[in-house]
């Protein structure tokens, strides 16, 4: 939200210090407008947004050797609008009769400069993309046809470019890796490995009896 003020003052000294007086507590330079009688005044008004009903009044005054004072406040400082109009109520301003000198206008969004002059919006495509598929605009397929695996049975295996002989043998296989069906133990040890006599189920051979006899102790209870 921006407040527009004017005022008419005597003269363009007087204007022109109470500008530099408003610009001293803040309000930018850029802000204020100090107008006198030209021929393009009326269009200098016009775009410093002075109200259309007190145009024709400042005109008036402006051939008479008066100057007008337009100042733009916003939120830059804080309580501008206000300070404005104290600052020049201590002024010597004159009465330009029944106009507006004091009115809101609504505020625009400020636009973000651009990086680059000619390329105002630098991510964007210069005409309107059509909708698709992104991948449409590089020439590029989504799909394409699925290979065919091939079969070990039907084509030639990747191996038999290399080893001309068979992969798998179909032989029946023995229970001993070594030809024969000799055991590996049979090189070092030439007694049977495996007893088939009935074991004894006393540790001590003959029969003997049970160690704890020696000291009169039970061995069941």
């Amino acid at each position: 939200m921006t407040t527009i003020i004017t005022r008419l003052m005597p003269d363009q000294a007087a204007a022109q210090s109470a500008a530099d007086r408003l610009q001293f507590k803040g309000v930018p330079k850029r802000a204020c407008d100090v107008i006198v009688a030209s021929d393009k005044a009326e269009a200098r008004m016009q775009r410093a947004q002075v109200h259309p009903d007190a145009i024709a009044a400042y005109s008036k005054a402006l051939a008479a050797g008066n100057a007008v004072l337009v100042v733009r406040t916003t939120y830059k400082p804080l309580g501008a609008a206000q300070m404005t109009r104290d600052i020049l109520a201590k002024r010597d301003t004159i009465d330009a009769g029944n106009v507006t000198e004091d009115f809101f206008v609504p505020g625009k969004p400020e636009k973000a400069r651009s990086v680059l002059k000619d390329h105002p919006l630098i991510l964007s495509l210069p005409v309107p993309a059509p909708r698709g598929p992104v991948s449409s605009e590089f020439g590029l397929r989504l799909l394409k046809e699925h290979r065919r695996k091939r079969d070990l049975k039907h084509n030639n295996p990747m191996s038999a470019k290399f080893w001309p002989g068979k992969l798998i043998s179909r032989k029946s296989r023995s229970s001993s890796v070594i030809s024969g069906g000799r055991y590996m133990s049979q090189m070092f040890w030439p007694g049977k490995l495996l007893s088939t006599k009935p074991r004894h189920k006393k540790v001590i051979p003959g029969g003997g009896f049970p160690f704890s006899r020696m000291f009169g102790m039970k061995t069941v209870s």
